[in-house]
C-alpha cells in the first residue's frame, strides 16, 4: 500500500478552455517560487486565508475566503502551477487535481495515535483543534458538496468522528466523510448529533463563539454515534430512492443486504464503533488501560475489569437498545488489550497519589475524577490531573480540602501522650500524601481503651479511605499483595504479635521491593509486583521486636483515654467530618511548602529512612513546627523503639550480659561456641524459648539480624570467613 502521508506528487489539470493552456500543479510549493497574490482579481483581498501543508509541513497551497457585499461568502483555493510546454510557474486560483491533500496532514502524521476528528471548513477545524487539544482534527478542501474530490488515505487505522454542521448540507457532508473514512480504512467511525438548540449552520467555530470548555466539547464528541449501521441504511435508502432491485435469490450483494433485508452489523464490530474516543495504553508490565470520557470528566480503569465492561455494556444499550452478548463483549475487549500493547503508549498508572511535570497530585477519588495538584506555589483542584490515576472498587473518596487552616486543629483528635509524638504522626501523613517513598510504617501502640483503631482509621481517612479502613493480619503474602495492589495504604488491626514472614513481607512493602506467584492456570508463568506503600499498624503488644522492622518504624504510644473525654461514635466521626477538609488542607499547604524548599541542612546521622527524614525536615516551617523538632522527636522515637526491640530479644539480652559479665575484654569464637556459652549460661526456661536457636547456623543467622541491635548499645560485632566462620564481640569503649 503506497504511504498516505507521502508528498503529493505533481498531477495533470485541464486548464479552462478560453486560455488553451495546460497546467501541471506544482506541489510542494519551492522555496523560490513568487509570493502568491495578496487579492483575488474580482473578489478582492480575502477575509480569511489557510494554509495547506503535507506531513513535512511543506506548503501546497491555500484555502480563501471572501465576503461578499450581499452577505454571502465564497471560497477559492489558491495554487502554484506550470504550463507543460514549458515556462514560468504561476499562482492560479484553482483547486488541486483530484485527490486533493487534507487540510492538517502535519497534524495527523506527529500524532499517529490520536483520535481524528473531521470538521466542515478550515475555520472550524481550528476551533476545534484549540477545543479538543488532545485529538487531531482535519476537513477536506472546497466545502461540503467536495469529500469525494479529497484524498483520505491518511485515515486508514485511525478513530475518526465527525463534527457536522448543523444543516442539511452538513448532515450529508458527514455521511460522505464517513463512507470516505470507511473506505480508507478507518478503524472506527462516528458522527457527532449537533444540539437540537443551535442555529441554522452552527459549528465548531460557533461553539468556540459561545463559550464551549474543551471538557464541554470532551463530552460532545463522546456521544458521537456508531456509523456503522447508519452507513448500510443510507446506502439502503439511497438505493431505494433509485429504484435499484434487491436480488431475490439465497445469494448476498456487496453492500451486505440478503434478499431485500437489511443486515445488522456485527456485534463486535458495533462495539468497537463505540471505542472510538476511548485512549488505550499500557504499563511496564503489559497490563492494559483505557481511559475514558464519562459526562464531562475522564475515566481511566483496567481493560479486564468489571468497570469497563460494565461502562462499554452501557454505551452499547444506550445505542442499539440491546445489552451485548458475553462473546462479543469479550472478543472486543481482547482486540482493545491486543491495540493497548501494541500501539498505545506505556505510562505509570497512580493509585490515589502520583506525580508528574514537577507536581505532586492526589486523587480525591470523587464521582468527577477530581484530583489535588501540588507544587511549590501551593495547591488547587483540577479536573484533568497530569498523573494516569487508575482505582478500585474499595477507594472511597477524599474530602474536598479548605484553605486558611493550620495543622493544630488536628490535634484534638489524637490521644498521644507527647507533643513529639504528634510532629512524628503529622509527618508521616505527610509522607504518606506523596507518591515517593520509602514509607515508614506508622504503628500505634497502647493499651486497651486507648483509641488505637480509632486514630488508625481516622489517619488513614487522610490519606486513602477505603470501604475496609482496617483490617485483620493477612494469612500469607498472597493476600497482602492483593491489598497492596488495590490500596495505596495498608492498616493491619489489634495485632497481637508479628510473626517472622509477616515482618520481613512489610520491611519489603515500606522500602520497595517485588512480589511473585505462580499465576492461576500456568505452571511457568509469574506475576510480578513492585509496590511500596505506607503501612500502618496497632495493638497492645510491642510489634516491632525484630530489628528491620523496628529501623523501620514510628512508633506513637497513645494514652488512656479518661471518662470525662470520651464521646458517642457518632459524635467523634461527626465532628471529624467538618474538620477533616481543614485538616487536609494544612496538610497540602506543607506539602506545598516541602516542595518548593528541598532541605539545605546536611541531617549529623542518616536514619534508615533518610529519604523520609529529609522531606520531613524541608515541611517543617509550612506546618509552624520549630526547627529541629523533627529531628529530634525522631532520632529519640528510634532510639526509644531500639531499647524496646533490644530488651525483647533473648539473644541480644543473653549476648550483651555474657560479654559484660564473663568477657569485659571481648570474645572471639565460632557460632558453635558463641552457642556453647550462651546455653551454659541461660535458663533452661528461656532456651525453650521459640526465639531461641538450637542450631550454630541458626545462631550465626541471629547474631547477623540483632548486630545492629547490639552496636547501638556501643558493642562492636565483626563476622570472619578466613578458614573458618568466626564472630568477634567486643564490649562498649570505656566499659
Amino acid at each position: 500500500m503506497n504511504d498516505p502521508f507521502s508528498p503529493l506528487s505533481a498531477r495533470v489539470s485541464p486548464s479552462p478552455k478560453k486560455s488553451g493552456t495546460t497546467w501541471v500543479n506544482v506541489s510542494p510549493i519551492p522555496d523560490d517560487a513568487l509570493p502568491p497574490p495578496e487579492a483575488h482579481p474580482s473578489l478582492g483581498k480575502p477575509s480569511g486565508r489557510w494554509c495547506y501543508g503535507n506531513s513535512q509541513g511543506a506548503l501546497l497551497g491555500f484555502a480563501c475566503r471572501f465576503d461578499k457585499s450581499d452577505g454571502s461568502k465564497e471560497f477559492r483555493l489558491l495554487t502554484l502551477w506550470r504550463p507543460v510546454s514549458g515556462g514560468r510557474l504561476a499562482w492560479r486560483w484553482a483547486a488541486w487535481p483530484v485527490l486533493r491533500p487534507l487540510y492538517g496532514l502535519d497534524r495527523l502524521a506527529e500524532r499517529p495515535r490520536a483520535l481524528v476528528v473531521v470538521t466542515e471548513g478550515e475555520k472550524a477545524a481550528d476551533a476545534a483543534a484549540r477545543l479538543l487539544p488532545e485529538h487531531v482534527t482535519v476537513t477536506s478542501p472546497n466545502g461540503s458538496k467536495s469529500a469525494a474530490k479529497a484524498d483520505w488515505s491518511p485515515l486508514e487505522r485511525r478513530r475518526v468522528i465527525v463534527w457536522p454542521d448543523a444543516d442539511a448540507p452538513g448532515r450529508a457532508y458527514a455521511v460522505d466523510v464517513a463512507e470516505q473514512a470507511q473506505k480508507a480504512g478507518a478503524s472506527s467511525i462516528a458522527i457527532c448529533e449537533p444540539p437540537t438548540s443551535v442555529v441554522e449552520g452552527w459549528d465548531a467555530a460557533d461553539a468556540e463563539n459561545d463559550g464551549w470548555t474543551c471538557a464541554r466539547a470532551e463530552a460532545f464528541i463522546t456521544a458521537a454515534h456508531s456509523t456503522a449501521a447508519k452507513l448500510n441504511a443510507s446506502k439502503h435508502a439511497s438505493a431505494t430512492a433509485t429504484g435499484t432491485k434487491k436480488p431475490s435469490g439465497g445469494g448476498s450483494n456487496d453492500d451486505g443486504n440478503d434478499g431485500g433485508r437489511h443486515r445488522r452489523p456485527a456485534q463486535r464490530d458495533q462495539l468497537m464503533g463505540l471505542t472510538t474516543a476511548v485512549d488505550l495504553w499500557h504499563d511496564e508490565a503489559g497490563e492494559c488501560f483505557a481511559t475514558y470520557p464519562v459526562g464531562s470528566h475522564r475515566e481511566s480503569w483496567p481493560l479486564a475489569s468489571r468497570a469497563f465492561a460494565r461502562w462499554l455494556s452501557v454505551r452499547s444499550y444506550q445505542e442499539t437498545g440491546h445489552a451485548p452478548g458475553r462473546q462479543a463483549l469479550e472478543d472486543t475487549i481482547r482486540v482493545l488489550e491486543a491495540r493497548a500493547y501494541s500501539e498505545g503508549p506505556e505510562r505509570v498508572p497512580r493509585l490515589r497519589v502520583g506525580d508528574a511535570e514537577g507536581k505532586a497530585f492526589v486523587d480525591l477519588c470523587n464521582a468527577a475524577w477530581q484530583a489535588v495538584e501540588i507544587d511549590s506555589g501551593g495547591w488547587r483542584l483540577v479536573d484533568r490531573p497530569a498523573a494516569a490515576f487508575v482505582r478500585s472498587g474499595q477507594m472511597r473518596p477524599l474530602p474536598e480540602p479548605e484553605g486558611g487552616y493550620g495543622i493544630e486543629e488536628l490535634r484534638r483528635f489524637v490521644n498521644v501522650e507527647r507533643d513529639e509524638d504528634f510532629i512524628m504522626l503529622v509527618m508521616w501523613i505527610i509522607a504518606a500524601l506523596r507518591a515517593i517513598g520509602p514509607y515508614p510504617v506508622l504503628v500505634f501502640s497502647g493499651e486497651q481503651g486507648t483509641g488505637k483503631s480509632t486514630i488508625s482509621r481516622l489517619v488513614r481517612s487522610l490519606v486513602d479511605p477505603n470501604a475496609a479502613p482496617i483490617r485483620a493480619m493477612p494469612k500469607d503474602d498472597r493476600d497482602l499483595v492483593i491489598g497492596a495492589v488495590n490500596s495505596h495504604v495498608i492498616a493491619l488491626d489489634n495485632l497481637s504479635s508479628v510473626p517472622n514472614w509477616l515482618s520481613d513481607a512489610l520491611c519489603r512493602l515500606s522500602t520497595g521491593g517485588g512480589f511473585a506467584s505462580r499465576m492461576l492456570h500456568t505452571d511457568r508463568d509469574e506475576s510480578v509486583m513492585q509496590a511500596m506503600r505506607p503501612i500502618i499498624l496497632n495493638g497492645i503488644p510491642s510489634l516491632t521486636d525484630r530489628p528491620d522492622l523496628a529501623a523501620r518504624a514510628l512508633t506513637i504510644r497513645l494514652r488512656q483515654i479518661p471518662e470525662s473525654e470520651r464521646c458517642t461514635e457518632a459524635e467523634f466521626w461527626g465532628d471529624w467530618a467538618t474538620t477533616a477538609p481543614r485538616v487536609l488542607g494544612a496538610l497540602f499547604d506543607a506539602l506545598s511548602w516541602g516542595i518548593g524548599h528541598p532541605p539545605s541542612v546536611r541531617l549529623p546521622r542518616l536514619p534508615r529512612m533518610a529519604d523520609f527524614a529529609r522531606f520531613a525536615v524541608a515541611c517543617e516551617p509550612g506546618l509552624g513546627f520549630e526547627p529541629g523538632a523533627f529531628l529530634a522527636a525522631y532520632e529519640a522515637n528510634l532510639s526509644d523503639v531500639a531499647e524496646t526491640t533490644f530488651e525483647a530479644d533473648p539473644v541480644a539480652i543473653a549476648i550483651r550480659d555474657m560479654i559484660r559479665t564473663d568477657h569485659p575484654s571481648g570474645w572471639n569464637g565460632t557460632p558453635t561456641d558463641l552457642l556453647g556459652a550462651l546455653n551454659s549460661r541461660t535458663s533452661d526456661g528461656t532456651r525453650r524459648l521459640t526465639l531461641w536457636p538450637q542450631t550454630a547456623n541458626s545462631l550465626g543467622s541471629r547474631v547477623d539480624r540483632i548486630a545492629p541491635l547490639l552496636r547501638q548499645q556501643g558493642f562492636r560485632v565483626d563476622r570472619k570467613h578466613s578458614g573458618s566462620r568466626t564472630i568477634s564481640i567486643a564490649p562498649p569503649a570505656g566499659g
